[in-house]
């Protein structure tokens, strides 16, 4: 008998892309050209897609979606946090 094979990943921090770009940026780009393919507006639609795809890559910057994601947890109020088992952000001193 064979010993089975057990495979391991080599690279599990691999981000998932759409057409070379990460996800979200891709999403960015595409959402606003496809919106344009179905009202019949594809240039604009073309223009928007590039307008958005180099601003959500300016926002977001080297940090990546997690910097985002911190930056709204520090900006949002908490009944408009997107994760609200979290401690409030506002609270600046906690006495117990």
């Amino acid at each position: 008998m064979s010993d089975p094979v057990i495979r391991v990943e080599q690279h599990l921090q691999d981000i998932p892309r759409i057409l070379l770009v990460p996800v979200d940026e891709g999403l960015a780009a595409l959402l606003p050209v496809g919106f344009g393919l179905m009202t019949q507006h594809l240039i604009p639609g073309l223009g928007m897609g590039a307008l958005s795809f180099v601003l959500w890559k300016r926002f977001k910057g080297e940090g990546g979606v997690p910097h985002v994601l911190a930056l709204l947890y520090w900006v949002l109020p908490r009944p408009l946090n997107f994760c609200r088992s979290l401690p409030d952000s506002a609270v600046s001193v906690w006495r117990g």
